[in-house]
């Protein structure tokens, strides 16, 4: 299909929304105005009828219900009128997109439609949608699903017919390797249900995004694991702020094996928040910078020219400086203080590199908190997650413009409650332990901790073990962030040893979750892991800083707590936010330059582990080699607990593995070591 060029007569379209307009149809259609409320949020209701505005453009939100009674008294005019298909004729035509919304899949209750102007159509948008809620609160395979989200496409909406001859609002839009010449798709159809004359809105049913969303393909085929189909899809609310229009889909699913009758069948709810960011180009302030090897940045993923991702330091107008301002979300009192340092340690990187703070911040509870949704597209938000539960520790994923790199916003997601559960555990049993070493009782004391590290790896195998896909249409796959390697951030690893000497619960909880937030800021600033950091590290310092110098390394439990922003991420950052020549270009590997197989690990640098740790990874490994056969044999008793060889595995497997990366790929990349220290 060829591009599509904006047309004339869209522009024209906006002379009916003048202000005077407006007015007179709100009172000939007793449509109810919102310019006076805080928000232009509308839920669903049988008496819904508004116009909301923003930054000069108004919108109509209108129940099924009003709508039929608007098309009774012909305020709202059916698609089949010769008027209407006469307005829609000389709108930007395109071809509609291939449908695979199931018939079963229907709206269950009042949905709600959206007055779309008709001067908008043929503009150029940003279209993008993210799983913000998940109602299944015991499933860690529902749970992850939350932030799943559509990479943002730039398209044009156009007017285009479907198989069955009735009139769309159709998303054109190109899925990779774009630029501003790139030719375009359709990808997903709104179904048109009428016409207001008055307003030159077309009346569009938008639920119809929850239809095509294709849940299911999560399943395994095996069915091991929940197998869900959906019954309905309704949208629930309709936002317009920001120049962006929201709408949340509700999808409504129940087990596979039930009857959609069946009103006791078990239900799980997803909610999908649709964006819509209206004529938006990209931010004329914003310089788009490319990649370089030294440092680890994402990359814009539908470009033909990828960017990296970064906040913007200057607001669109080009006036004054932009601060990225976050809500840190029902964070318990306890812990408030960890998650300020970790801003506040970044906003003295930025002090060094851009000469003043980028982020600003603000803690909300309660009902204000209940507002303020992760991945809603005009916010940035830190949430202690309360409603699910999932496999990983922290999350921290963001929406970029897929042209320029300019990052529009992001989210961290902590699994809190499932922290402070494992780790005041892991206290707990590392007292008994001593204080049963204490008493001479060695053998009681290695049972305690096997039987510990065994139940800890069992639960990290469950709360790793589902992968699966969510396709929307046949064109696009969504981003499951929780099982994105690149962005994952696993809540615990495999072998729990004893807390560091001399540590309490709480001491060892700041530096923790400091650590933790600070790592996933650190991916919303666009950084990627860093698994070299720890070549830098001071051995034996023991100080916060000293272990490695990167705050996104992966270390164990033993050092992460004294993780902090090192010299790497400050010399990442002044490249992506001030265009600074990296110094070093020896600093930096990342989670595609690991090995996973003897043929892989024969050509990746053994120093480029997520396992290992100290300025010697080699003796590292080595000593958690010599760690786990204690653990297994207990030298100081007879009596020690017996391991199956499952469990032995799970305890010695990521220091055999680091071991023998050195042996496999000493002839390929032995002279890119830089600590080796003559082994």
């Amino acid at each position: 299909m060829k591009k599509i060029k904006s047309s004339v007569i869209a522009m024209l379209g906006l002379a009916v929304l003048s202000t005077a307009c407006v007015q007179n149809v709100e009172q000939a259609l007793h449509i109810k105005s919102k310019d006076k409320k805080k928000s232009n949020r509308v839920t669903n209701s049988r008496e819904t009828n508004e116009i909301i505005s923003n930054e000069g453009v108004e919108l109509q939100v209108i129940s099924e219900t009003q709508l039929r009674q608007a098309a009774l008294n012909k305020s709202i005019l059916s698609i089949n009128n010769a008027q209407v298909m006469s307005v829609l004729a000389g709108l930007p035509q395109g071809d509609a997109a291939e449908s695979i919304a199931k018939p079963e899949v229907k709206s269950a209750d009042e949905t709600l439609m959206v007055g779309f102007p008709i001067g908008l159509i043929g503009e150029q948008n940003v279209f993008g949608g993210v799983i913000t809620k998940v109602t299944d609160s015991k499933s860690e395979l529902l749970g992850g699903l939350k932030l799943t989200d559509l990479s943002a496409i730039h398209t044009r909406t156009v007017i285009s017919r479907g198989s069955d001859g009735n009139p769309a609002l159709t998303l054109v839009g190109c899925f990779s390797k774009c630029d501003e010449d790139s030719e375009v798709q359709p990808f997903i159809n709104f179904p048109i249900v009428g016409y207001n004359q008055e307003t030159g809105m077309l009346v569009v049913d938008m639920s119809a995004i929850g239809q095509e969303l294709d849940l299911v393909s999560m399943l395994d085929p095996q069915g091991e694991y929940t197998q869900l189909k959906a019954i309905s899809s309704d949208t629930t609310a309709v936002d317009f702020d920001m120049k962006t229009l929201l709408f949340d889909i509700k999808t409504t699913m129940i087990p596979v094996s039930a009857d959609p009758t069946d009103a006791s069948a078990p239900k799980t709810e997803f909610t999908v928040r649709w964006y819509l960011k209206l004529n938006s180009g990209a931010n004329p302030a914003f310089i788009p910078r490319d990649a370089v090897s030294e440092v680890g940045f994402f990359k814009t993923e539908r470009a033909k020219n990828p960017k990296i991702t970064r906040f913007s330091m200057t607001p669109a107008n080009g006036k004054g400086q932009a601060t990225v301002k976050y809500y840190v979300k029902d964070v318990p009192d306890t812990y408030k203080p960890f998650f300020k340092n970790a801003l506040d340690a970044w906003n003295v990187e930025f002090k060094k590199t851009i000469g003043r703070d980028l982020l600003s911040y603000e803690f909300v509870d309660g009902e204000e908190a209940a507002s303020l949704v992760p991945g809603d597209i005009r916010y940035n938000i830190i949430e202690w997650d309360k409603a699910n539960i999932a496999g990983y520790g922290g999350l921290g994923p963001s929406i970029a413009n897929q042209y320029t790199g300019e990052l529009m916003s992001a989210n961290v997601l902590i699994q809190g409650p499932k922290i402070v559960e494992l780790y005041s555990q892991w206290f707990g049993v590392s007292a008994k332990v001593n204080e049963l070493k204490e008493k001479g009782l060695h053998a009681e004391a290695a049972k305690l901790l096997k039987e510990f590290n065994v139940k800890a790896s069992a639960e990290q195998a469950r709360l790793a073990a589902p992968k699966f896909e969510v396709k929307l249409g046949k064109h696009l796959v969504m981003n499951v962030r929780s099982q994105q390697e690149h962005l994952e951030d696993p809540i615990a690893a495999k072998n729990f040893e004893v807390v560091p000497a001399g540590l309490t619960y709480m001491e060892y909880m700041e530096g923790y979750f400091g650590e933790m937030v600070a790592h996933e800021i650190g991916h919303n600033l666009g950084l990627r892991h860093n698994f070299k950091g720890n070549l830098g590290s001071i051995d034996q310092a023991n100080e916060t800083g000293s272990v490695s110098r990167s705050i996104m390394e992966y270390l164990g439990r033993g050092f992460r707590h004294l993780n902090a922003i090192g010299s790497y991420d400050t010399m990442a950052i002044a490249y992506g936010y001030k265009g600074v020549k990296p110094a070093h270009n020896n600093w930096f590997c990342t989670d595609e330059d690991q090995g996973s197989d003897a043929k892989s690990l024969a050509l990746k640098s053994p120093e480029c582990s997520k396992t290992d740790a100290t300025s010697d990874p080699f003796s590292y490994l080595e000593s958690r080699l010599g760690r786990a056969i204690d653990l297994l044999v207990e030298t100081k008793t007879s009596a020690a607990p017996n391991w199956t060889l499952k469990e032995i595995s799970s305890q010695v497997d990521e220091a055999v593995t680091g071991l023998s990366a050195y042996a496999l790929s000493a002839e390929a990349t032995s002279q890119t070591w830089t600590n080796f220290f003559g082994k």
